[in-house]
């Protein structure tokens, strides 16, 4: 009996605790974060277009939160940014500019 009741409490906890990513449309293409465990605070952002081609890429030095709202919104933003241009995109920086992180 104790462990069922054990069994259920861990499996309601799972339950309340996960969180499902947002739909993504692959028709306007993704973004990837890339890091490497010996260097935890310099993460690669990588953004492609809807056929997998690489767009933009830049690399951070500082761990981002994927967990804020911010975050998520700031590389969206980015993302819609780049499928607008058809020209090549002069700043080395958009994802450092937009979320002020230090260089």
């Amino acid at each position: 009996m104790k462990k069922i009741i054990t069994t259920i409490a861990i499996f309601a906890a799972l339950i309340t605790g996960s969180q499902a990513q947002d739909k993504v449309n692959v028709n306007q293409g993704f973004w990837v974060i890339e890091n490497n465990i010996n260097l935890p605070k310099v993460q690669t952002v990588k953004f492609y277009s809807a056929d997998k081609r690489l767009m933009y890429e830049e690399t951070v030095y500082t761990k981002l939160n994927l967990k804020k709202k911010k975050t998520l919104v700031a590389l969206n933003q980015i993302l819609d940014k780049l499928n607008e241009r058809t020209a090549y995109i002069e700043s080395r920086n958009l994802v450092t500019l937009s979320l002020n992180l230090k260089h």
